[in-house]
């Protein structure tokens, strides 16, 4: 019988494989996604001065000539990784058990999940829906309501609220960048659960050190400050929780049949 971290190992050296088969791939993917990226930034960095994130009397500057090339980098770049991501997972689903690490995982852990074309497209629409689902929170709860509070505390004490464009629009990237994040638990644990890599049980038992681990994740993904660490961790509280049900209620239908 082989050891949590000893199967751990196994499925982390198997994925590495998997990456390492498909780099080219991968490579062609993220030239391409940076490509388009860096074009749509510019039209991205243009919405986000014309919209309601920029507060009354709020004022946006910048400060050295490569300012706006390098947002559009960064902005390009994270749009980049999510795709790298979304492909691997994908990748890994279609031709895993062709990977002989992955396929002795699959046995050595017992999984019996199947790749198919059916599941990996179940898992892009997933995906893609959290994540939307993800910037929507950010877009109407988060950002706002953090842009609103750090302009309303500068002007309390009467100081004009001039923000660098690249720290203030960094800023909002980073919120939905970790907002999108965080919305994928219900994916990630409902996977983990239903492919027995995880009990169930194991989970409920370790309730506060998976909410203390949410909060130390959401605190290196989310801006340095105590109220963005509150929006960001109490999602993914909630959403852990309701996967959880709903891994309850898959079993309690599956016993019954």
């Amino acid at each position: 019988m082989r050891s949590n971290n000893e199967e751990s190992f196994q499925v982390l050296r198997a994925l590495a494989e998997q990456i390492r088969e498909r780099i080219g791939l991968l490579a062609v993917v993220g030239v391409i996604c940076v490509s388009i990226g860096y074009i749509v930034a510019g039209s991205a960095i243009q919405w986000l001065l014309s919209s309601s994130f920029l507060p009354e009397g709020a004022e946006v500057v910048v400060l050295h000539p490569l300012e706006v090339v390098l947002l559009r980098l960064r902005i390009a770049g994270y749009l980049a990784l999510a795709v790298i991501v979304m492909v691997l997972s994908v990748d890994v689903l279609l031709r895993g058990r062709r990977v002989e690490s992955l396929r002795e995982s699959a046995s050595d852990l017992s999984l019996s999940f199947q790749p198919h074309v059916g599941t990996a497209i179940i898992v892009v629409i997933s995906m893609i829906l959290l994540s939307l689902l993800g910037i929507f929170y950010s877009f109407e709860f988060v950002i706002p309501m953090l842009l609103d509070y750090l302009t309303s505390d500068a002007q309390s004490v009467g100081l004009t609220t001039t923000w660098q464009l690249e720290a203030w629009a960094g800023f909002i990237v980073s919120l939905t960048g970790a907002s999108v994040i965080v919305f994928q638990t219900p994916l990630v644990i409902f996977t983990l659960l239903r492919t027995d890599l995880i009990g169930r049980d194991s989970v409920s038992s370790r309730r506060r050190e998976i909410w203390f681990g949410t909060v130390a994740l959401s605190a290196f993904v989310s801006p340095p400050d105590p109220l963005s660490l509150l929006l960001i961790a109490m999602p993914v509280i909630v959403l852990m929780e309701g996967t959880l049900l709903l891994d309850s209620l898959f079993s309690t239908i599956q016993s019954k049949r």
